[in-house]
């Protein structure tokens, strides 16, 4: 079934009423009056650097100063001796964090967890939240949309702002076509691997569905998502990502330009550095590479400044913005390898105004400046090569116009939603649960029972159970 795309008419106002009804719990409202909107994700704090938190961020901060009650709720990797929810705040932000008590919640086979259901529960029953709007479930429990619409909150809306619902890992590589389990534990049968992910697919494709209001950062990833889905999601609309910090304009640069990429953010392989490095190496010729940003694997930053350490690389650490003004540079270089939902680094490229090289993803394609960007095939150090070499086509890239980052007018576009949803106008999509009650009950005796297995065999490696065990 082909996604479906539903946006607001170019007329964004709301009509006037005099049938305004009362915040109770979520009966509903006006978005003139003043909403309680809570916004849940896997972490939040001071310190935001993923997407979805700078985004999110934005996001509430244009609402609260619009004049609604916006709170954050968020999940933790600080765990406890029991689920309980922290109360505190995050620059003028209410912050309610929930803690998980068990082990290894991180892993994408233990998304789902009754005690911090119980606790999001609570939660909306003490705040009756108007809104409940989900970003992402990390950290927290598969079914917090759910909870929210039988709580009653009078609209839920979700964003999806990666591919961790469906493939039970945040990025989707390039080329990876068919949905397959990432890596287990030793201890964990194909068997058992394979059910954990069909349940983790289903489990999200009705979470998802009961939704009244789903978002996505860009077509392209509402074509990616419904791609790897076991079914039909449900309509899918995109709307832009807000960013919280955006970047000063560098100065105009002389002509002709030079030879120095620049290259900014987190650093991880599927971020696509390799494939800069590589082509580099192959073509010299006065090129050099400025790199700003840490990497979470310690082996895989060491990796890489290893391997160019007789190459014009640099690598500057963490950064902030103003850094990026000031770095020597003269083109932005974005090499992911993976089906990206949106790519704030693009919008950032624009602001900086930095012509842009960039992998030919299709997100990308749809919110670059086609006059100031370059495109090489994603993952392919020779396509990269072949365009340094091609010294017209660089000089030819435009400076690029700035993005629209302004958090305040995403808060309203987004208000305007969450009006019409108030009214009726959307509701979840209409199917049969993938995943029964009686089916999870299942999985999960079938797991212990092998857990039980493993544990009761001599010797001390973990052990599969024999094929053809239930």
């Amino acid at each position: 079934m082909a996604t479906v795309y539903w946006s607001l008419p170019a007329d964004r106002s709301v009509p006037d009423t005099d049938q305004k009804r009362g915040r109770a719990g979520g009966a509903g409202y006006s978005h003139r009056d003043p909403m309680k909107i809570l916004h849940v994700l896997h972490r939040f704090g001071s310190d935001l650097h993923g997407g979805t938190e700078r985004t999110t961020a934005a996001l509430a901060r244009g609402m609260q100063r619009a004049g609604h009650d916006v709170g954050i709720v968020c999940g933790t990797l600080e765990g406890g001796p029991s689920h309980r929810i922290e109360r505190g705040a995050v620059d003028g932000l209410p912050l309610f964090t929930l803690h998980r008590r068990d082990l290894h919640f991180e892993s994408w086979e233990k998304a789902w967890c009754p005690d911090v259901s119980n606790a999001f529960r609570r939660l909306l029953q003490d705040e009756r939240p108007d809104v409940v709007h989900v970003h992402h479930w990390l950290r927290l429990s598969s079914d917090l949309v759910r909870l929210a619409r039988k709580v009653g909150v009078g609209v839920v809306a979700t964003t999806l702002h990666d591919h961790w619902t469906m493939l039970a890992t945040p990025p989707r590589a390039w080329g990876h076509d068919d949905p397959e389990p990432p890596p287990g534990p030793p201890w964990a049968s194909d068997t058992e691997r394979n059910e954990a992910f069909a349940m983790h697919r289903d489990d999200f494709l009705d979470e998802i569905r009961a939704a009244q209001l789903r978002f996505v950062p860009s077509a392209a990833h509402a074509a990616s998502l419904q791609a790897m889905a076991p079914g039909p999601l449900g309509p899918l609309i995109p709307e832009l990502l807000p960013n919280l910090t955006r970047p000063e304009r560098r100065p105009d640069p002389t002509a002709p330009r030079g030879k120095r990429l620049l290259f900014w953010g987190s650093l991880y392989p599927d971020k696509g550095l390799d494939t800069v490095l590589d082509a580099l190496f192959s073509v010299g010729n006065g090129w050099e590479l400025h790199v700003f940003g840490a990497a979470s694997d310690p082996d895989y930053g060491d990796r890489l400044v290893r391997r160019s350490a007789n190459m014009p690389v640099h690598f500057h650490g963490r950064f902030d913005h103003a850094d990026l003004v000031t770095a020597a540079a003269d083109y932005a270089v974005l090499p992911s390898i993976c089906y990206e939902s949106y790519g704030l680094v693009l919008d950032e490229a624009r602001a900086l105004g930095l012509p842009t090289l960039a992998s030919d993803i299709p997100a990308f394609r749809e919110h670059c400046d086609p006059a100031a960007t370059a495109w090489f095939e994603p993952g392919d150090p020779g396509s990269l090569a072949m365009l340094l070499l091609d010294e017209a086509r660089l000089q030819s890239l435009g400076l690029p116009t700035a993005p629209d980052h302004d958090p305040e007018r995403s808060a309203v576009r987004m208000l305007d939603f969450y009006d019409r949803a108030a009214r009726g106008e959307h509701g979840p999509h209409q199917a049969p649960p993938a995943l029964p009650d009686r089916r999870r009950a299942a999985a999960l005796f079938r797991r212990a029972e092998r857990r039980l297995w493993s544990l009761l065999q001599s010797g001390s490696e973990p052990k599969t159970p024999p094929a053809g065990w239930p």
